[in-house]
């Protein structure tokens, strides 16, 4: 049998950059979320969306099959990423865990098709390099390395980097810059969805 593998959507920031919750912008028609959901569903055996309490009940997953959505475990709530990871390698087992923030609306499923590939037993977490820069949040994870974000976030070392350093990472350098664009803030959107619309919107 296969490895089984996890995709966890991480979806519980306060996007106070953003001005709104940017798990509900949209491109095409069609929220953030929803990329990641597509570029993970045919490629994870379940996945698990990780949110807060007040953005919980707003997402639109009933049809989705081998879907849940949680929030942070109670004593590490808010404290970042780490503590999303963490809570959705506890609420389900499985052996890789491909992880993927919600304001990567380029997403696509070739990424974490192109990422699985350099599965390794000996590996604990595979990362993207794009243009010089490492996306771990963009990334697949060894189930092993769930001892050491606890370690991490009880020590209140946050810092997806500080998990790195204690892991084999294999790097893989990857050339497709516009999947991991992170839309952070509102000119970001104005720049990459609302320009990209009214270009495509002006063809003939």
């Amino acid at each position: 049998m296969g490895d089984k593998i996890i995709g966890i959507i991480l979806s519980g920031g306060k996007s106070s950059r953003f001005g709104s919750p940017k798990a509900f912008a949209r491109k095409d028609g069609k929220y953030f979320y929803q990329y990641s959901i597509d570029a993970m569903r045919n490629v994870v055996d379940s996945f698990i969306m990780v949110s807060n309490s007040t953005l919980k009940s707003k997402f639109l997953y009933e049809q989705e099959v081998n879907f849940a959505i949680i929030t942070d475990k109670k004593e590490y709530e808010g404290l970042g990423p780490l503590a999303g990871i963490y809570s959705g390698m506890e609420y389900i087992a499985g052996d890789w865990y491909m992880v993927s923030p919600i304001d990567v609306p380029f997403v696509n499923e070739n990424i974490f098709r192109s990422l699985l590939l350099h599965k390794d037993e000996n590996i604990d977490a595979i990362i993207p390099v794009v243009s010089g820069k490492i996306q771990p949040l963009l990334s697949i994870y060894h189930h092993r390395v769930k001892g050491l974000i606890q370690l991490l976030l009880e020590s209140n070392a946050l810092s997806v980097q500080e998990l790195l350093k204690k892991c084999k990472v294999k790097y893989v350098p990857m050339e497709e810059e516009k999947a991991f664009y992170n839309i952070n803030r509102r000119s970001d959107y104005e720049k990459w969805i609302e320009n990209e619309e009214k270009n495509e919107d002006g063809k003939c």
